[in-house]
């Protein structure tokens, strides 16, 4: 699969394409000079009569190479539902020779698109549905042509096809509505079903797991420690998706409210913005019928594709239509973008339990980024979405024992705050997905033990959450920590490899942001030397000696990060990015898509779930043409949340 993959990125990279050239004269149907490369319909549906023959054009064209030719005719690109016959609807083929369903491909090119959604290539001759001028809008090919007799066989197919009992309508959806409302108040309102669900229907999941350790497991009890660390460990519950959990045992999931904030300015163009559209079609797809979506396009200024909409078959079809309809051009207003973003949340008139904006660009107005958007991380970031367990999760430490107090807590970008008596202290973690995990760690003093007592309770902690399928809070509360207190320590008494390499990740994050201030102020060697020296420390740990699988990627990252500072040149070019995804990475204790080199080791496997592994793996069957990624995907029911700020 990894090579595969690497080729089609390539593939996509450089439009790769392979020429077919003109069949015999003998195979062309006739037409006039004018229409001599005109894009046809192909053979009508069988249900459906006609009299004569039509074949195709024998017109030169170009062709995606393999997997992607393959699947694209079977599929329409635009709508992604199969292109078979007998299912009532007309079929468009291109003179790039790549096919649609007519309904789809006329209502991209209605709104100024002429350029083929698959392989780019811009068209001379563009479909039109029927037209009640004079003549057909300046730029553009009738479709009939006016030397061609309306009862060719050819004809016959261009006209209107009625639907077949209980087929669906391809209805075209307006892409930049006008005008725009000065308030987005008009959300399709949710589905109610959904609200009288009770706390029945999540009876079987598990909760939250709160779970602490102790640096050591002792302390002399004649003895008192000034700054004793204490590791606070939450795990949520395990994903009900995946390919070992059978449908009937999948769990319903609580619906989202999805906007998606895209960049269609001029660096956008090309494959960049062919890639947005894939995939923005693999989120379309992946969403329910309860979940709901809207759609902001941004250049010089920004636009609301459509209102919030449910994901039924009609909404994906016209959400499709209108992502498919955009073009690049124009500045980059990445605030204007997410400055409507935002006002679609706030002005929406319901809410879904789990709402999220998404940010989709080349960057290019911060940093110099020339990859494009990565449809790999999208991917990601949707298998977090809908996976989500938890939301608004809090952890409250309280001290249980008058003489030890709270020292400090270490919570990377999570909010949190001590009070001023040092008694107790609070930890905002938010939204949890499934399978997800997060380390706190909190120090505390250790107080001379003056009883016989062989033991010393230091604190107690606490964590409520909301369910967001049943929206009932749930409050866990652990059992005290305490820690030991023999006369004398043993020789058996070591250090806790859980505490250790929270603690070495803590220090490598440190490592990275001083190697990045160093690096911005343009003293590469200085910066280089910063993650080296961090590199030997965490050699010396406990952890790393034992062979710990977080300490060695954290080495590896560090590597890797020197390498990329090598030159001014390799970290304008990727350096930056990278340490500032790891960055975000670490203190967020969340995946990203970094393109690591370091395989296997990478801490974003580190951080990834299940959820985000399987549709990873969707998106590139999918995109290479798997037979599987050929079946249409039903939603799968689990659970969903808002993701921190990158």
């Amino acid at each position: 699969m990894g090579s595969k993959w690497k080729k089609v990125k390539m593939a996509l990279v450089s439009n790769l394409c392979v020429y077919v050239p003109k069949a015999d004269a003998d195979d062309s149907p006739p037409h006039s000079d004018g229409f001599s490369d005109a894009a046809l319909l192909s053979p009508a549906p069988a249900a459906w009569s006609m009299s004569g023959s039509a074949t195709r054009p024998a017109s030169p064209s170009l062709r995606l190479s393999k997997s992607f030719n393959r699947s694209s005719k079977k599929t329409c690109t635009i709508c992604l539902a199969s292109m078979k016959r007998g299912e009532g609807q007309a079929i468009f083929t291109a003179e790039c020779s790549h096919s649609f369903h007519f309904q789809c491909i006329a209502s991209n090119v209605k709104h100024g698109n002429q350029i083929c959604p698959v392989c780019r290539a811009k068209w001379k001759e563009v479909p039109l549905q029927g037209s009640t001028g004079s003549g057909p809008p300046l730029g553009r090919t009738r479709i009939n042509p006016v030397n061609w007799s309306q009862d060719n066989p050819v004809m016959t197919l261009l006209r209107p096809i009625p639907p077949r009992p209980n087929s669906p309508r391809h209805a075209a959806a307006p892409v930049f509505p006008v005008p725009e409302p000065t308030v987005f108040n008009d959300d399709e309102p949710l589905d109610l079903k959904f609200s009288n669900r009770t706390s029945s229907d999540s009876c079987s999941l598990k909760r939250v797991s709160v779970k602490t350790y102790t640096e050591v497991p002792a302390v002399p009890r004649f003895s008192a420690a000034a700054d004793f660390t204490v590791l606070i460990h939450l795990k949520a519950p395990v994903s009900n998706s995946g390919p070992t959990v059978s449908q009937a045992n999948r769990i319903p999931r609580a619906p989202v409210d999805l906007v998606t904030v895209l960049d269609i300015s001029g660096s956008m163009a090309g494959t960049k913005l062919a890639l947005l559209k894939r995939a923005m079609g693999f989120v379309i797809q992946n969403l329910g019928p309860a979940d709901r979506l809207a759609v902001i396009a941004f250049s010089s200024t920004a636009r609301r594709l459509f209102s919030l909409r449910k994901m039924s078959d009609m909404g994906k079809q016209h959400a499709l239509q209108a992502v498919n309809s955009l073009v690049a051009n124009g500045g980059t207003n990445i605030a204007e973008g997410l400055r409507k973003g935002g006002k679609v949340m706030e002005d929406r008139r319901e809410k879904n339990p789990v709402s999220s904006v998404i940010l989709l660009s080349d960057g290019q107005d911060t940093y110099t980024v020339t990859s494009g958007p990565n449809p790999d991380a999208f991917a990601q970031c949707i298998g977090g979405l809908l996976s989500v367990v938890v939301k608004g999760a809090q952890v409250i430490l309280e001290s249980v024992n008058p003489n030890v107090l709270l020292g400090s807590l270490k919570a990377g970008s999570y909010k949190n705050y001590l009070m001023a008596d040092g008694k107790s202290g609070c930890i905002d973690v938010g939204d949890l997905y499934a399978d997800e995990e997060r380390d706190f760690l909190v120090s505390v003093n250790i107080p001379t033990e003056l009883t016989s007592s062989n033991k010393t309770s230091l604190l107690k902690v606490r964590c409520h959450y909301t369910d967001p399928l049943t929206k009932e809070t749930v409050n866990l509360e652990s059992e005290v920590v305490g820690i030991n207190r023999p006369e004398n320590l043993g020789p058996e008494v070591g250090v806790s490899i859980e505490v250790d390499r929270q603690k070495n990740r803590l220090q490598a994050a440190e490592a990275m942001v001083q190697a990045r201030t160093a690096a911005e102020e343009g003293d590469l060697a200085q910066a280089m030397g910063t993650l080296e020296k961090c590199r030997r420390i965490l050699a010396e740990t406990v952890s790393a000696k034992s062979g710990d699988r977080l300490c060695a990627a954290l080495d590896a990252e560090l590597k890797e990060m020197q390498e990329r500072m090598a030159s001014r040149h390799m970290y304008e070019a990727s350096g930056r990015a990278y340490i500032l995804s790891g960055l975000s990475s670490h203190s967020w204790q969340r995946a990203t898509a970094r393109g690591d080199s370091t395989d296997g080791s990478s801490l974003v496997q580190s951080y990834q779930t299940p959820s985000m592994v399987e549709m990873l793996t969707r998106s590139q069957a999918s995109l290479l043409g798997s037979p599987s990624a050929q079946r249409p995907i039903r939603p799968v029911w689990s659970f969903a949340s808002q993701p921190k700020p990158r």
